[in-house]
């Protein structure tokens, strides 16, 4: 647990016992103190730290959010298809990026370590980096240019309706809906697949539309 494990580095390191809830209320708040600007972790922990009444000093807080990325990787699990899946891909000759709201640019890096899923990742575009957020069109704007492809070359996969599926499709990218976890299907998707493994199929038909259809 987040706060669990903050309470105990900071009580290591410094004797100040900080009850986790405590630690808890005191992290949403240093999330919100600058409004809608979405703060590194880092950042976010030394406002954490100030706002516990004690110096944000480097080794500190970078000991702090070491536990931050160590509590964001516990307890994370993938499709079980997603290595598979993912090496098809790559075995079709496609560029594969990451775009997540997840925030943390070392925690993404990390959960896909873990996962075995790195190598196959040309490109991980994490909110905190930029000063946007899904659907925001500038995140999948720049997403696109940083893996060298125009939007309407790109195909997006994503579960929600909103944030994945309007974003991408307002940012002229393709859409691949996931329904296993939507909530609400998409009208604006230009495919929908039930599972991960129905993927690379579902890939492969609209690039071959594309290329059928050039311009549409």
């Amino acid at each position: 647990m987040l706060s669990e494990k903050i309470s105990a580095v900071v009580e290591t390191h410094t004797g100040l016992r900080a009850h986790p809830q405590t630690v808890s209320e005191l992290w949403e708040r240093a999330g919100q103190l600058y409004g809608s600007v979405e703060l590194w972790d880092l950042a976010r922990v030394m406002l954490l730290l100030r706002q516990l009444g004690i110096l944000p000093s480097l080794r500190l807080a970078e000991q702090v959010y070491a536990a931050v990325l160590d509590a964001y990787i516990e307890g994370f699990d993938v499709e079980p298809s997603a290595q598979p899946v993912m090496r098809a891909l790559k075995d079709m000759g496609l560029k594969l990026g990451i775009l997540t709201n997840v925030g943390s640019y070392d925690a993404t890096k990390l959960r896909l370590q873990f996962s075995g899923l790195l190598e196959f990742v040309d490109v991980v575009v994490a909110s905190q980096a930029f000063p946007w957020r899904k659907p925001s069109r500038e995140i999948f704007e720049v997403s696109c240019f940083l893996l060298g492809v125009a939007p309407a070359e790109a195909v997006y996969v994503g579960d929600d309706a909103q944030v994945d599926i309007a974003g991408a499709k307002a940012a002229g990218l393709k859409a691949v809906q996931v329904l296993k976890y939507a909530k609400e299907k998409s009208p604006l998707a230009d495919a929908w697949i039930s599972t991960l493994e129905e993927l690379p199929q579902a890939v492969e038909e609209l690039l071959r539309q594309e290329r059928t259809f050039p311009g549409s």
